[in-house]
């Protein structure tokens, strides 16, 4: 099974790359931060995560503005111009009827949709992501954008790969972190990165009136269980699953746990579950809080995603001041 790929123009001429795989119901999905068209060749498990979809559904996956196949030249970053940009997607294609897929940075952008057109949106399915990023302190925030800006970001890349897939191994690491490079400069990476960060959608959280499904690990490194919790209770009728895992990204850990939650949610075929299958429907009054990971004795190592911040802003300064040395 291999995407076709086109593309469409918004009104004010960037062009938008889109691919579609499979044939069915349309699910469209919002790309992330990183995960561009041609990722579906480069990544296995990204590939097995969508062709498992498509068995049932015409996937419909595109690449933001400013990043992968889609125009680069971009110099606004609102929530309100990458609505615009999913509305011309769906137009262009003539979907009357669509199932929304929104994870991790890019679901807000999923949910202003909704809201908006609720007679458009069938189903509305979140994973791992959150109405706002008012949790995270803003020092880091502005650490990990500067670092993202620097010419040879590679610092910045590795740490978003670290704190999105910490439990992954080093080869995984390094191909995510790759892949955010061929996404977009240094400069429009950061700038995407800011956006998300400043990104808010609670107050539209109770206008969506389409069935949303909303999944997220309880140990999600990125994006806090917490978050999760808050974003479902603020969609009305939203049916929360958490899941068992250590890992940001779907497709990777126990993806069959999410698969079968989606087929479960739309109607689709069920795969049969083991008996050690996880991430059955909890109700929000009775769910308990997630039991914190034992914390590691020697917590001081660069697989620890903070560490490496830290240590990466260090090795900045020193290089800089170094540079300094030399020109003097």
């Amino acid at each position: 099974m291999e995407p076709q790929i086109g593309f469409c123009t918004t009104p004010d001429s960037a062009r938008i790359a889109y691919a579609t795989l499979g044939q069915g119901t349309p699910i469209v999905v919002s790309p992330s931060y990183w995960a561009v068209i041609t990722s579906y060749k480069t990544v296995p498990e990204l590939r097995h995560f969508w062709d498992s979809l498509a068995r049932y559904h015409t996937i419909i996956f595109y690449d933001l503005r400013g990043a992968g196949l889609s125009d680069r030249n971009r110099t606004v970053f609102t929530l309100e111009s990458d609505l615009r940009d999913l509305e011309t997607l769906v137009d262009h294609l003539k979907l009357d009827h669509i199932i929304l897929y929104g994870a991790s940075s890019i679901g807000p952008i999923d949910i202003a949709y909704a809201a908006k057109y609720p007679e458009r949106v069938t189903h509305l399915i979140l994973y791992g992501t959150y109405a706002n990023r008012r949790d995270l302190p803003e020092e880091l925030k502005a650490a990990i954008v500067s670092l993202l800006r620097q010419p040879d970001n590679w610092a910045g890349r590795r740490t978003v790969a670290s704190l999105a897939a910490s439990q992954a191994q080093i080869d995984m690491l390094e191909l995510i972190a790759a892949g955010m490079k061929d996404m977009a400069t240094p400069e429009v990476f950061a700038h995407l990165v800011d956006m998300i960060y400043r990104l808010d959608v609670a107050h539209l959280c109770p206008l969506v009136k389409t069935p949303t499904l909303v999944m997220h690990r309880k140990g999600d490194p990125l994006v806090d269980f917490k978050q999760g919790l808050e974003l479902a209770s603020l969609i009305p009728n939203a049916r929360f699953v958490p899941l068992e895992g250590n890992m940001h990204f779907a497709f990777l850990e126990d993806t069959e746990s999410v698969l079968h939650n989606i087929f479960e949610f739309l109607g689709d075929p069920v795969p049969e579950k083991s008996a050690n299958d996880t991430g059955k429907v909890a109700s929000l009054s009775l769910m308990a809080e997630p039991k914190t990971k034992q914390k590691k004795e020697n917590w001081l190592r660069m697989d620890n995603p903070l560490v490496f911040v830290i240590f990466a802003i260090l090795a900045s300064v020193i290089a800089g001041a170094i540079l300094t040395l030399f020109k003097c």
